[in-house]
C-alpha cells in the first residue's frame, strides 16, 4: 500500500472491515446451519422414538380361576392371581414405518434396555448392540453422539420411561448415522464459502468504484492546479463538493492576493527604475561634456548603477513570469536560434543536429530561454569546427539541454573559472550581452543551473538544466 495514497488507505480500511464482517457472517451462518441440521436430525429421530414408544408393551401376567369342586375353569366368578411375579418380557414390536430399521447395518438403529439387560433391539443391529457407559437418570429426551457398530458416528436420541404396572425403568434409544449430517454440512460450507467469496469480491469492486467516484474531485483539483501552474488559468474554476469548496476558495483568495502583491511590487520596481534612469542619464550626459580628471571614475560608477537597475528590474520580471506560469518549448526556441545563427555564420558550413522531442516543455519564459540558450548556441557557433549537437534528457523534474561542439573546448579548471568567475552583473564587460554569468543567474532564478564540461565531440558541452513544466 502506498503510504501517501488516500485512495489506497480508504480501500485498505474498507476492505479490511468487509473481510472481517464476511468472516464473522460465515462463521455465524455455519454455526446456525450446523445447529439447524442437527435439530432436524434430532426431530426426525424423536418421531421414530415416539413411534417406538407407542408400540412398547409388557407381557400380561398369568391368571387362574377355580370352582366349588376345586377345578380350574374359565367361567368361575371367583378370580385369584397367581403368586408368580410379573415378568419383564416385552411383547413383540412390529416394524416401524422407517424400513431401514430392519436392514442390517443400515445406519438406522433402535434399542430398549434396563440397567441390567438389553430387552429388545432393531434387526438392523444384527449381532451387535449399542453400549452406553452410563444411562441418564433424568426423565425426558437426551441426545448425544457416539460410535456405532461400524465405528461410524451415530446421533442417538434416548428417553427414560416407566410402563404401567411396572416398577422397572426402561431406556429407549433411537440412533441414526450422522455422516450424512457431516456431508450436508460440508456442502453447505462449500456453497457458503463460494457465495461469501463472490460477495466479498463484489463488495470490494463496489468500494473501489465508490472511492474512485468519490475522490474524483481531488483528481480534478490536481488537474486545475497543473493548469494554473502552466499559466492556462489564473485560479480554480470548477465547482467542488462542500467538503473541498472552502479550501479551494481560500486558495483562490490567496492566489489573487499574491498576484496583486506581485503586480504591485513589479510596478514599484519599474517606477523606481524609470525614476532613477532619467537623473542618471542627465548626469552621464553632463559628465560627457566636461573634461575633469574624475570623469572616467564617475562614468564607471554611473554605468554600474544603470546595470544594477537593469539587472534587478529583469530579476523582478523573471520572478513574476515564474509565478504566472511561464512555459516554452526548448525544441522550438533552439530551432529558431539555430535558424538565425546559421544565416549569420553561413560561411562556416557548420552542421547542427537537434535530437530531442518537440513535446518537452520547461517552466521558463521564451525570451529568457532565448537569452540563455541563444548565448550558448552562439558560443558554439564561434568555436565549432564543423558540427554542433543539441540534445536533451529528463532527470527527475529537470530537463538537461546539452549544447556540444567539436571545437577546441576548455579544461575542467577553465570551465569552473568561467562559471564561477563572477556572479554579479557589474563584473560583465559592457557591450557583450548577458554572457555566461547572466545565463547562470537566469537559470538559478528558475531553480535551474548551468554547467560546462568536455564534450564527447572533443569541444565544449554546455549543460543547461531547467525545471520541466508538468503536463497532465
Amino acid at each position: 500500500m502506498k503510504h501517501h495514497s488516500l485512495k489506497n488507505r480508504l480501500l485498505f480500511a474498507a476492505g479490511g472491515c468487509c473481510v472481517v464482517l464476511i468472516l464473522v457472517t460465515g462463521f455465524t451462518v455455519q454455526r446456525y446451519m450446523k445447529e439447524y441440521l442437527r435439530s432436524e436430525l434430532v426431530a426426525k429421530l424423536t418421531l421414530s422414538l415416539d413411534e417406538l414408544l407407542s408400540r412398547l408393551e409388557l407381557e400380561q401376567p398369568t391368571l387362574l380361576t377355580v370352582n366349588n369342586a376345586g377345578l380350574s375353569t374359565p367361567e368361575s366368578r371367583n378370580v385369584i392371581e397367581s403368586s408368580a411375579l410379573p415378568s419383564l418380557r416385552l411383547l413383540p414390536i412390529k416394524s416401524l414405518s422407517e424400513p431401514r430399521f430392519s436392514q442390517p447395518y443400515s445406519g438406522y438403529y433402535w434399542q430398549i434396555q434396563t440397567q441390567q439387560q438389553i430387552l429388545k433391539r432393531s434387526r438392523s443391529l444384527w449381532d451387535t448392540q449399542l453400549t452406553f457407559r452410563h444411562l441418564d437418570d433424568e426423565f425426558g429426551l437426551d441426545y448425544f453422539v457416539k460410535s456405532g457398530p461400524n465405528e461410524q458416528p451415530l446421533m442417538i436420541v434416548q428417553q427414560k420411561v416407566k410402563l404401567p404396572d411396572s416398577e422397572v425403568f426402561f431406556w429407549v434409544s433411537v440412533a441414526q448415522e450422522s455422516g450424512s449430517l457431516a456431508l450436508a454440512l460440508q456442502g453447505v460450507n462449500r456453497s457458503l464459502g463460494i457465495g461469501l467469496g463472490l460477495l466479498a469480491l463484489a463488495v470490494m469492486l463496489l468500494i473501489l468504484l465508490q472511492l474512485t467516484w468519490g475522490l474524483r474531485p481531488l483528481t480534478t483539483l490536481r488537474k486545475e492546479l497543473a493548469e494554473i501552474e502552466n499559466g492556462d488559468k489564473a485560479q480554480f474554476q470548477y465547482h467542488y463538493p462542500q467538503e473541498i469548496d472552502p479550501l479551494v476558495k481560500d486558495i483562490n483568495r490567496l492566489l489573487v492576493h499574491h498576484q496583486s502583491l506581485l503586480e504591485q511590487a513589479r510596478t514599484n520596481a519599474g517606477n523606481m527604475a524609470h525614476a532613477l534612469k532619467t537623473p542618471l542619464s542627465i548626469m552621464q550626459n553632463e559628465l560627457a561634456l566636461t573634461t575633469q580628471p574624475q570623469n572616467p571614475l564617475l562614468q564607471q560608477q554611473l554605468v554600474q548603477m544603470r546595470q544594477h537597475i537593469e539587472y534587478h528590474l529583469s530579476a523582478s520580471q523573471i520572478a513574476a513570469k515564474q509565478l504566472l506560469g511561464a512555459k516554452c518549448s526548448p525544441y522550438e526556441q533552439c530551432s529558431n536560434a539555430v535558424s538565425a545563427f546559421s544565416r549569420l555564420y553561413m560561411n562556416r558550413n557548420i552542421v547542427v543536429d537537434i535530437t530531442f522531442s518537440e513535446a518537452l516543455t520547461v517552466a521558463v519564459d521564451g525570451r529568457d530561454f532565448d537569452e540563455m540558450a541563444g548565448n550558448l548556441i552562439e558560443n558554439a557557433y564561434k568555436w565549432a569546427q564543423s558540427r554542433i549537437v543539441i540534445s536533451a534528457s529528463v532527470d527527475e523534474e529537470l530537463l538537461h539541454i546539452r549544447i556540444a561542439d567539436d571545437g577546441p573546448g576548455m579544461t575542467k579548471d577553465e570551465c569552473e573559472h568561467v562559471i564561477n568567475r563572477g556572479q554579479r552583473l557589474d563584473e560583465q564587460t559592457p557591450g557583450h550581452g548577458l554572457g555566461l554569468n547572466i545565463a547562470v543567474n537566469i537559470a538559478q532564478m528558475y531553480q535551474g543551473k548551468l554547467s560546462l564540461q568536455r564534450a564527447s565531440l572533443g569541444g565544449l558541452e554546455a549543460v543547461l538544466a531547467l525545471p520541466l513544466r508538468n503536463r497532465l
